[in-house]
């Protein structure tokens, strides 16, 4: 540290001989080496350097071994506020900066926080859980950043792992974070016991909270537990219709993938009760009720009740949404050719369906 600062202080005092300035003759500096609470060196921290007299900030950060130095400061009174690589104050020293070579200030932080618990304990007990919190968040990150990496990668069953290895370093909102990703990472993994668990916890923990029950509805279809499913949507969209919808549609296409068309239908008919504008729940709805339809003693085809129906309210919100400007909808010619099939004409006049309950 001494032989580079004698370095530094050397090639500007060549320049100040040269006569290319005086910059040393007029202003001074700061250096020092940071150490963490634990003695290790800490490594790009930034220093935040602070004039007290007038509005004047200056930032540097530490290298690899800990020190750091800025130079070309004004002779006066500053504050010297260190920082995790996180941004969080860890520690600050007020200290005078004169003329010439840098004013050394360390930050031990073992050393500070034992000095300050003999002038006031409260406040250096504060200090150190702060530094502990701070510690904790960092390792917080690093295996969540794992698990981000590892769901990238489609590894689905390693990143739901680190994601609980996360869980005892974070609390309150962090913690919500975490379960609900490694939720998610179990669903993708297709480990549903595990991701249903997680849900229910996170439900239980915030029964307010809408999202919880549409993971959880989700992870149920794709379980194939369409009753559990269907349970958990309802709570959904009784707190949010809109996105209770979401869950119904949902559930109605994992029905429909695994041809489970009774299913679907009444996913996609209960996605349209909690959302009316919800355009392709009723086309999916209306295709789903196709395969139940029959074919009468005239020869002709019967649809089951709710086809035509849905169908309608299909083209009438595409035409809707056509005439606002938005694109046409890609379902329209097979809705169409749905309608001529069942009932020999096309219509976009639509028989109003009874909402549940009336």
């Amino acid at each position: 540290m001494f032989r580079v600062l004698r370095s530094v202080g050397f090639s500007l005092l060549m320049v100040f001989l040269a006569g290319g300035g005086t910059l040393w003759a007029q202003n001074g500096g700061v250096s020092g080496h940071v150490t963490l609470q634990d003695g290790t060196a800490c490594v790009k921290c930034p220093v935040i350097i602070e004039r007290t007299a007038i509005k004047a900030i200056y930032q540097t950060k530490t290298d690899k071994k800990g020190n750091y130095i800025y130079i070309g400061l004004t002779p006066d009174a500053y504050r010297i506020t260190l920082q995790d690589p996180e941004g969080k104050t860890l520690f600050w020293i007020n200290t005078h900066v004169g003329i010439g070579e840098p004013t050394q200030v360390d930050f031990n932080l073992p050393k500070e926080l034992a000095n300050q618990q003999k002038e006031n304990p409260q406040a250096a007990q504060q200090a150190a859980e702060q530094q502990k919190e701070n510690q904790q968040f960092n390792s917080l990150k690093e295996v969540f950043n794992q698990g981000v990496t590892l769901e990238d990668q489609k590894q689905f069953a390693q990143a739901a792992d680190m994601f609980k290895k996360a869980e005892p370093m974070a609390k309150g909102k962090n913690l919500a974070a975490v379960m609900e990703r490694e939720a998610d990472a179990y669903r993708q993994a297709k480990m549903y016991d595990q991701a249903a668990d997680v849900y229910q916890k996170l439900a239980a923990a915030d029964p307010a909270s809408s999202n919880y029950h549409f993971g959880l509805g989700s992870t149920y279809a794709d379980a194939g537990k369409s009753t559990e499913a269907l349970a958990e949507c309802a709570k959904d969209a009784q707190m949010n219709p809109v996105e209770g919808a979401r869950c119904y549609f949902n559930i109605g296409a994992v029905a429909n993938n695994t041809g489970k068309m009774d299913e679907a239908a009444e996913a996609f008919k209960k996605a349209t009760e909690a959302d009316p504008k919800n355009e392709d729940a009723y086309f999916l709805e209306g295709q789903a009720l196709m395969g139940k339809a029959t074919v009468g003693s005239d020869g002709k085809i019967v649809p089951a009740p709710g086809t035509v129906e849905a169908l309608q309210t299909y083209l009438q919100l595409d035409a809707e949404n056509v005439k606002a400007g938005k694109p046409q909808g890609q379902h329209v010619a097979d809705a169409q050719a749905m309608l001529q099939q069942v009932t020999g004409t096309v219509t976009t006049d639509v028989k109003s369906r009874k909402k549940k309950g009336t």
